[in-house]
């Protein structure tokens, strides 16, 4: 592809230029195993730019409750110039909150099977005593170099040690030389306040053990927030409906809400239309960081279906004034 989109053969094709600037970047990543390592775990080849739990903060209460999952550290993603072992798969658990509880915060149970290292061999997959077998295909490298045609080579991680360099002789009996067994946990997970349907957490090294000593996978925590029958909900604002009565549109007056909080009172101008929109001031989503936001108040007007001799003969009286 660099032959085929190389500059001197487009002269002044500035997509041709393009092109052969991402092949290049490319290939530099390829053929870096730090670099290649870091991007098949993050999607980036720079690991110094990720941040845990960057969606929203909340990593350093994550990372409490994993941190002494099977003794084994976030941090520690092998190393020594080698691919290393592929990490292990991300696990994804939805959490179902009700409108309520997504508003104030809540905290929930969850319970799930993972992977972890085999407590009988440490990970390695080899069984205790015995030591490992540099692998034949690499050379103990960790990686094979195959040409691309030309001056372009490629450096992939070894398809049979997997990127460690070496391979089980003799198998652990427990894990069978996969260096992992399943685990069941039962964890609490914070939701805080104000949480969104679709929004989720990333727990770093939360998921599945990589095999024979690969790092662990993250946890996706994903919350479902189920919908309310009063009220909506638009980013920090909640959306209310509510009816009064004609002669408080015509003649101003005072109502009560609903609101989250409890009954708020609202105050309504003379001479409101329905479908007005009114505003009760920080009766909206507080959320976690200090943000407040606000309710807002569609208001329709109850126009009466039945009215007694008397009441009709009032309105009569109105319309005679008004007209």
């Amino acid at each position: 592809m660099a032959k085929e989109y190389h500059p001197d053969l487009h002269p002044g094709d500035k997509a041709a230029e393009e092109k052969f600037k991402k092949i290049n970047e490319a290939y530099e990543v390829l053929s870096d195993s730090d670099k290649r390592a870091n991007y098949d775990r993050y999607g980036t080849a720079d690991a110094s730019g990720i941040r845990w739990d960057a969606e929203s903060g909340f990593g350093d209460i994550f990372s409490q409750i994993f941190r002494d999952f099977s003794g084994f550290g976030f941090g520690d993603m092998g190393g020594g110039g080698r691919a290393g072992p592929p990490p292990g798969d991300n696990l994804r658990v939805t959490i179902k909150l009700t409108f309520e509880e997504a508003f104030f915060g809540s905290e929930k149970e969850i319970a799930f099977q993972r992977l972890v290292k085999c407590d009988t061999c440490g990970g390695s997959g080899a069984k205790p005593g015995s030591s490992p077998i540099r692998c034949k295909t690499c050379g103990g490298r960790g990686q094979v170099v195959r040409s691309m045609g030309g001056f372009m080579t490629i450096a992939q991680t070894c398809p049979t040690c997997g990127g460690r360099g070496e391979s089980i002789g003799f198998p652990c009996s427990k894990c069978r030389g996969s260096g992992v067994m399943k685990e069941r946990r039962e964890i609490k997970i914070p939701a805080p306040a104000g949480v969104e349907d679709g929004m989720y957490q990333r727990i770093r090294g939360g998921g599945n053990s990589g095999q024979r000593g690969g790092p662990y996978g993250d946890l996706i925590v994903v919350y479902a927030v189920e919908a309310d029958h009063k009220f909506k909900r638009r980013g920090l604002h909640i959306y209310s409906e509510m009816s009064i009565p004609f002669h408080i549109a015509v003649l101003g007056g005072e109502v009560e809400v609903p609101t989250m909080y409890g009954v708020s009172k609202m105050k309504v101008g003379k001479g409101t239309e329905s479908g007005s929109l009114f505003r009760l001031r920080e009766k909206g989503v507080h959320a976690a960081d200090g943000r407040k936001g606000d309710q807002l108040v569609r208001v329709n007007i109850n126009v009466p279906k039945s009215l007694t001799k008397e009441q009709q003969e009032y309105l009569r009286r109105f319309e005679e004034v008004f007209s």
